[in-house]
């Protein structure tokens, strides 16, 4: 029998994404306006290029050259032609939509609900420096123009978790996230709040980490560099390019014992053969 041993992952919030974990683009839509689902599509431009799982309630629509290195859920698919997914598609409906929300949603209550330290709004560049294994910083909002930028510095171990309140998530032409010995995989951006505040606009610049957004939209711009990141929230639009997620851990095979015994036999062979030369 051949074993499949999986290296320890670096990913290691304290909130569970559930099954939303699975994705690196995931618009799941929700039922808060009027009790019809609300926001749940994506569209891809011709440079997108998109390294990992897809998932959209409503409609994926894929322009020519775009390409999903991974698999896809949605409710429909407009692909058109030159646009590609590498791996399986699916059609899913209401009800796993609903578990992927819900899944959310309560990541983003437990995540809100931890202790941590008040830092107001930021619209300055600032580090937030780490307050132990796991750092909690809550914020009213962020508000970011080109050439500042948010720095989380600690170690390559400590989890980073910043709650984002009343006035949303916004990062002007040029403004980034910036990892400081922090692994990507350790940080989490929780924009908890509905309809506009729980928005994120992000023009050109950099940013890592996941950022969930269960009843809010995410506004993507131009020219961002996305290598180590997550998009999970209730919508997502923009000029996507290329989107790195966080790679699987590797998968190391290990020979059956018959493959093992033939090895040590050819060795041993191969050992008598020098022998008698």
């Amino acid at each position: 029998m051949v074993l499949a041993m999986a290296s320890s992952s670096a990913f290691a919030l304290p909130v569970d994404l559930g099954t939303a974990s699975n994705y690196t683009l995931l618009s799941h839509g929700t039922n808060i306006w009027h009790g019809q689902p609300l926001y749940g599509n994506l569209e891809l431009g011709s440079e997108a290029e998109i390294y990992g799982n897809v998932g959209v309630r409503n409609t994926l629509n894929m322009a020519h050259g775009s390409v999903i290195h991974g698999n896809a859920d949605f409710g429909s698919l407009t692909q058109n032609p030159g646009s590609s997914i590498n791996g399986t598609k699916a059609v899913q409906g209401a009800g796993f939509w609903d578990a992927l929300y819900a899944d959310l949603k309560g990541a983003s209550q437990s995540a809100k609900a931890l202790s941590g330290t008040n830092k107001g709004y930021i619209n300055t560049t600032q580090t937030f420096n780490r307050q132990g294994d796991v750092s909690v910083f809550n914020i009213l909002g962020l508000n970011l123009s080109a050439g500042k930028s948010l720095t989380l510095k600690g170690n390559v171990d400590d989890v980073f978790i910043v709650n984002v309140d009343y006035f949303g998530f916004i990062l002007g032409g040029g403004a980034a996230i910036i990892l400081d010995g922090i692994s990507a995989e350790n940080v989490l951006f929780n924009v908890h709040g509905i309809l506009n505040n729980g928005h994120v606009n992000v023009a050109a610049g950099s940013m890592q980490g996941t950022y969930i957004a269960p009843d809010g939209y995410f506004q993507l711009g131009d020219g961002l560099t996305l290598d180590g990141v997550r998009f999970l929230g209730a919508g997502i639009s923009g000029n996507l390019q290329t989107v790195h997620g966080f790679e699987p851990p590797p998968v190391v095979t290990v020979p059956e014992p018959s493959a093992l015994l033939l090895l040590g036999l050819g060795l041993i062979g191969l050992s008598l053969v020098r022998r008698r030369v």
